[in-house]
């Protein structure tokens, strides 16, 4: 099947609240979810990003605010009346019983004969390309193999919805990057709706076709992994998504370009577009910028920053450089890991250079 032929449901989330006592676990949330979309819930401990996805999927009641599938009031439908497919982080296999057996037991729920549902597990795990593992049991499966097999377990019965809670973060980070792009391809296999919870940033980005960033049961941002990354809507997101370097300014002037002081007294000239949100003379500001986005060296630069070296620090595939300024505002720049930067050590004093596309401006004050 494929995204054309679009299984997957639509979900509209309306004004969602939960309360438990005087506490919103999550409040007035909005979100519309395209069908076959692949939606990622992202947030901290507490953010709400769980309770949002347990109460579209049935195991939790709001408190106000409604669920809607495709053109279904589902907001206080028991679980079992949804026809939603879960996977869950601890993979619920049941170990007494064959992996095809497994697979089957949503169907075995819904009263299929036998050989029917035998034959529609075999195709699922077919599909999770475990095609031929329905004898054994899940003691001798590796957990990269059980998840796939509680997936297959979720889609055997074609759920025009598939919830999944943070599956992923039992495996070890190998598994874990095989297991995201072996999801995606499943996604586009099937063509059905995904909401996905995750605390794992780099996990939403490279899953996901929306990212929903959550912080005390409210979206902070919406949108494409590049928008989030590229252009935080606000300092929590531009702190969660990714490394972001942060430096306290005063706005000193607005127009055509802003201009900032920064705390060594040094006045930039960024470009007006640079501003996330509006700010005036006299305001306190941050500059935004990532560490991957900085150079080594003054040559051509737009900005620069002149660091005292507190660390170096090899990592493969990049090398970080932690600097810090005058007044002890610590300052990332991650390198290509090939470069050869033998001169610089602990204590030495390196230039970086701040590409002008690169920078983002928040009103408010220190981080």
């Amino acid at each position: 099947m494929n995204r054309e032929q679009t299984a997957g449901a639509s979900i509209r989330i309306s004004r969602l609240e939960k309360r438990f006592g005087s506490v919103f676990a999550v409040d007035g949330v909005d979100i519309y979810i395209a069908a076959g979309e692949f939606l990622a819930l992202l947030g901290p401990s507490g953010s709400g990003k769980t309770t949002i996805l347990m109460s579209v999927a049935g195991f939790e009641f709001p408190t106000s605010g409604n669920i809607v599938v495709d053109s279904e009031d589902l907001t206080y439908v028991p679980a079992n009346q949804r026809n939603l497919g879960m996977v869950f982080q601890n993979y619920t296999l049941f170990p007494h019983m064959s992996i095809l057996d497994n697979v089957a037991f949503p169907l075995k729920m819904r009263g299929m004969p036998k050989a029917e549902r035998h034959a529609k597990a075999e195709e699922a795990l077919a599909t999770v390309r475990l095609a031929g593992y329905g004898g054994r049991f899940p003691s001798q499966l590796s957990g990269g193999q059980q998840q796939r097999i509680a997936l297959a377990r979720a889609i055997v019965y074609r759920p025009r919805v598939l919830l999944m809670d943070e599956p992923l973060s039992a495996l070890d980070k190998n598994l874990r990057e095989d297991m995201q792009l072996e999801i995606k391809r499943l996604h586009a296999e099937l063509g059905i709706t995904v909401i996905f919870v995750t605390h794992d940033q780099s996990e939403a980005l490279t899953m996901a076709d929306r990212v929903a960033v959550l912080k005390d049961g409210k979206i902070q941002q919406i949108g494409p992994s590049r928008e989030l990354y590229e252009r935080p809507a606000n300092l929590f997101t531009a702190g969660f998504i990714g490394e972001m370097n942060f430096i306290d300014v005063t706005v000193e002037s607005t127009g055509d370009a802003t201009s900032v002081l920064l705390p060594s007294g040094e006045r930039w000239n960024v470009p007006a577009t640079a501003a996330v949100d509006t700010v005036q003379a006299g305001q306190k500001a941050i500059l935004g910028f990532r560490p991957e986005r900085l150079g080594l060296g003054a040559a051509g630069s737009d900005y620069t920053l002149q660091v005292t070296l507190s660390d170096v620090v090899y990592a493969g595939s990049a090398l970080l450089l932690i600097g810090k300024l005058p007044d002890g505002t610590e300052i990332r720049a991650r390198l290509p890991g090939a470069s050869d930067l033998t001169a610089l050590t602990r204590g030495a004093t390196a230039t970086f250079s701040v590409p002008k596309e690169a920078i983002l401006l928040y009103a408010g004050g220190a981080k």
